[in-house]
């Protein structure tokens, strides 16, 4: 664990594999696919369960992931944080 890399608590991070399939290596890309299908299912539900709770912080954590990978990638840095809060945002007006 680094103070800029920390290990998420276990329950966290497992369901954030389940979200992206156990994928080891996903693409910046893929991270947000998985963030806004969790979305869709946290906006569908009432947010009243500690289930709830955790897929909304793992939506957070996925979208925190998927900027963090898109970051090393210099083709895709410029244009994917807007792409991605464009994604995000329209969550909210469907």
């Amino acid at each position: 664990m680094s103070p800029t890399n920390p290990t998420p608590p276990k329950e966290l991070e497992a369901a954030m594999r389940q979200a992206l399939n156990d994928n080891p290596s996903p693409t910046a890309t893929e991270v947000l696919d998985a963030a806004e299908r969790l979305l869709d299912n946290v906006l569908r539900s009432d947010c009243e369960t500690r289930a709830s709770a955790l897929d909304l912080l793992t939506v957070d954590a996925l979208m925190t992931r998927a900027l963090a990978i898109a970051g090393q990638d210099p083709s895709v840095l410029e244009e994917f944080p807007e792409q991605a809060m464009r994604r995000i945002a329209a969550h909210a007006r469907g």
